[in-house]
């Protein structure tokens, strides 16, 4: 059943200079896409090597996506991505989709095939510092006003996206698309959640970048 609507259906629902908490740490990646090649690299914005994200279309069973902590995909996985078939949703898993008694599944279902809104809940550590994790849903949504700082994005992009705590209202990462042959964009990740919080990003972002870029598998960024 779906959920009712609330502040974040529509895009850029509220102003760019309300929407950072600037009080967060941030992290930027750099992702890049070598032309012919079915793999992300994802840099720091020093140009060292962070992660690999193998791309596979064609594989029965497999995920679309692989995050690999390390420059190739010899490298272990830490987050996947499996596109549903016959449907815009995918299955994102935190570890190595071969390891079923750790790896942890969440849905992210396509709410608006207009806007390219997506939406996923995870488990963030509890804001208290009690132990207790708490559930939030996150919706990444496509945006023309809000960008990675410093950066000079697309004009009208449609591969630039934001992603929005439902909870709170505030964008906790955006994704700026950029105009280049091999380099897709950047990621800037505005909340601190923790690791597995980054990798979710990371996993998730890329997903909706891949199925914008035309992509059941099988998008780039050229």
């Amino acid at each position: 059943m779906s959920s009712p609507p609330t502040r974040t259906d529509t895009i850029d629902s509220v102003p760019a200079e309300f929407d950072v908490d600037e009080t967060s740490s941030s992290r930027i990646y750099h992702i890049y896409k070598p032309a012919f090649r079915r793999h992300y690299d994802i840099k720091s914005p020093s140009d060292k090597p962070i992660y690999y994200v193998n791309i596979s279309s064609f594989t029965h069973n497999k995920p679309e996506l692989t995050l690999h902590a390390g420059t190739d995909k010899k490298a272990p996985i830490i987050a996947a991505s499996k596109f549903l078939k016959l449907s815009a949703d995918c299955k994102l898993a935190l570890g190595d989709p071969e390891d079923l008694k750790s790896t942890l599944w969440e849905d992210m279902v396509r709410e608006s095939p207009i806007h390219s809104r997506y939406r996923f809940e995870m488990t963030i550590p509890g804001v208290q510092g009690n132990g207790h994790g708490e559930r939030r849903v996150f919706v990444w949504k496509r945006t023309h006003s809000v960008k990675v700082e410093d950066t000079r994005p697309f004009p009208l992009s449609m591969r630039s996206f934001k992603m929005v705590d439902e909870k709170t209202g505030q964008v906790v990462a955006v994704f700026s698309r950029e105009r280049s042959v091999t380099k897709c964009g950047q990621l800037q990740v505005r909340a601190e959640h923790g690791e597995d919080f980054d990798k979710m990003v990371l996993i998730s972002g890329l997903s909706v970048f891949e199925k914008a870029s035309g992509g059941g598998g099988g998008g780039g960024g050229g």
